[in-house]
């Protein structure tokens, strides 16, 4: 097979002026890497209810928080997830958890790089589209590539990081992957065969094949599904010039934009957290899609820790109100988070071998 696409954009560029792009921000949180959306556990609840499992305890048990259920455009750390697919599989004996998922979900799951692969001038454009952003608003993890052959094509995929046993996060992959190309190709269109990983074909491989009516392969190497290269020249059925161009301009801003790395976003948290005493690690590792654990292991390979960052911004604004508010020492305490005046004046004289008081007579 010969010319390999790994996300490089081969499209025409557009002609329409900037300002029809213009924003103040971008309309997308973006995922950290070795994060993945939480969108991908949209329906998730109701197959494990169906299974005779409790969602709630099975989150919680990876350090999932079940309100990101109920939040748009956030994001979950890639290890619990994969591994509480697994488990899933193996507590609730359904060897094709991960692929009975991704069949009540749809390829929508993809959010806005869905709408813009489907509205591409060709299956082809679509296809190279996605390879590009995918990893941008959904998964940094995310690896695709489009390999053409001669008779043959393959769309492949896997992900930067080694998860270990990630046989249903593949299988639910696998499915999404098969519903965007028929979304682009149309609802009939069946693949020449897919590539799964050799411990799922043994496991299940018969009835992946009865799920998606192809031919099923094992493979150590990479999971894909082939098509006739002829297909990729076909235009899309769902093809919207306007709508493609007006989201791949704003994909390829998301693109350039500088995401704030991990301390940063711990900072602006707990200096937002301040002013409504909301500042446990707990309540910043949800924010940020990750558990307080993964969040502490991040934090300690930076040389820091949480409660070194919430010291720092709290002395910050303690020294803040001595010096230019003439709020007591007990509203100051009360304004940081400290259940008693006491407990913030031994903090303070630590930071600065002040009291409170002394500091504020110097200041």
């Amino acid at each position: 097979m010969t010319n390999s696409y790994t996300g490089i954009n081969t499209s025409e560029q557009s002609t329409t002026p900037d300002f029809f792009y213009s924003l103040d921000r971008p309309l997308h949180s973006l995922p950290d890497r070795s994060q993945v959306s939480a969108v991908n556990l949209y329906r998730f609840p109701e197959l494990v209810s169906r299974l005779g499992g409790n969602y709630r305890d099975i989150l919680e048990r990876h350090s999932i928080n079940p309100e990101i259920l109920t939040t748009d455009n956030r994001f979950i750390d890639c290890q619990p997830f994969v591994d509480m697919l697994e488990y899933c599989s193996s507590r609730l004996n359904d060897p094709l958890f991960g692929l009975h998922l991704a069949s009540i979900q749809d390829a929508e799951i993809y959010g806005c790089v869905s709408v813009l692969s489907k509205s591409a001038p060709t299956v082809h454009q679509g296809l190279v589209d996605l390879i590009e952003f995918l990893p941008v608003v959904h998964s940094p993890e995310s690896v695709l590539e489009l390999v053409e052959g001669v008779s043959t094509s393959e769309l492949r995929w896997t992900e930067h990081s080694d998860f270990g046993l990630n046989d249903q996060a593949d299988g639910q992959g696998l499915l999404l992957n098969l519903n965007l190309l028929r979304s682009l190709a149309g609802k009939d269109f069946v693949p020449d065969y897919v590539n799964v990983s050799v411990s799922s074909y043994q496991k299940a491989g018969n009835d992946i094949e009865k799920a998606i009516a192809c031919p099923v392969r094992a493979s150590r190497e990479r999971s894909c599904i082939a098509f006739p290269t002829a297909l990729l020249y076909q235009p899309s059925i769902n093809t919207n010039n306007p709508l493609y161009h007006l989201l791949k301009g704003y994909l390829e801003r998301l693109k350039h934009c500088k995401k704030p790395g991990l301390l940063n976003k711990v900072n602006e948290f707990i200096s937002a957290g301040l002013l409504c005493n909301e500042v446990t690690i707990d309540a910043c590792a949800n924010q940020l899609g990750l558990s307080p654990r993964i969040l502490q292991m991040r934090l300690k390979s930076m040389n820091v820790t949480y409660s070194d960052l919430l010291a720092r911004h709290r002395l910050q604004r303690a020294k803040s109100k001595l010096r230019h508010s003439d709020l007591s020492i007990a509203e100051i305490a009360d304004l940081l988070g400290y259940a008693e005046r006491t407990s913030f004046g031994r903090a303070f004289k630590q930071w600065t071998g002040l009291t409170p008081q002394q500091f504020r007579k110097q200041h």
